[in-house]
């Protein structure tokens, strides 16, 4: 059987929504073997919507959406920039995606997050409350003409 090796960042985005930043391995008898913080792991290729080979995320996110400077961070809040980024570490091999929706006072503070907000992929409890929390602990650029509560959305990519 014919199949390819390969070697550098690429980009896995799985059918369910999922996104993996790691190295794909090879493509052998219509399966990936992917090395994701440090496993391998093997996916059907049908179970893969796509493979982006390079550092480039432009096509995986939305043009509306703003990078927090941390790998596998996103957020959606007019006009702001994250001063202090989130604070987490998934010590698991979970994964998936999930939306936390944010309250956001003049101030930069993060007054109320809610995990599982439309677009999450998955519905695991740790990776639900570990969002919350990193949510939280972020901290947004002080604005005195926004509103004293301003909402938007903060994605975390495990």
């Amino acid at each position: 059987m014919a199949g390819i090796s390969a070697s550098a960042q690429h980009t896995l985005v799985l059918k369910s929504g999922e996104k993996m930043q790691g190295e794909v391995k090879s493509l052998n008898d219509a399966k990936v073997s992917f090395v994701f913080k440090g496993n391998t792991m093997t996916f059907p290729v049908s179970e893969i919507e796509m493979i982006q080979f390079g550092s480039s995320t432009g096509a995986l996110g939305s043009a509306a959406d703003k990078t927090s400077g941390m790998k596998g961070v996103s957020f959606v809040l007019e006009g702001r920039e994250i001063v202090k980024p989130p604070v987490f570490e998934n010590l698991t091999l979970k994964k998936g995606i999930v939306v936390v929706a944010v309250h956001v006072d003049k101030y930069g503070n993060v007054k109320k997050a809610e995990a599982g907000a439309e677009k999450t992929t998955t519905t695991d409890d740790y990776l639900l409350k570990l969002a919350q929390s990193a949510a939280m602990s972020t901290k947004f650029n002080n604005c005195p003409k926004c509103p004293l509560d301003m909402q938007g959305t903060m994605t975390f990519t495990f």
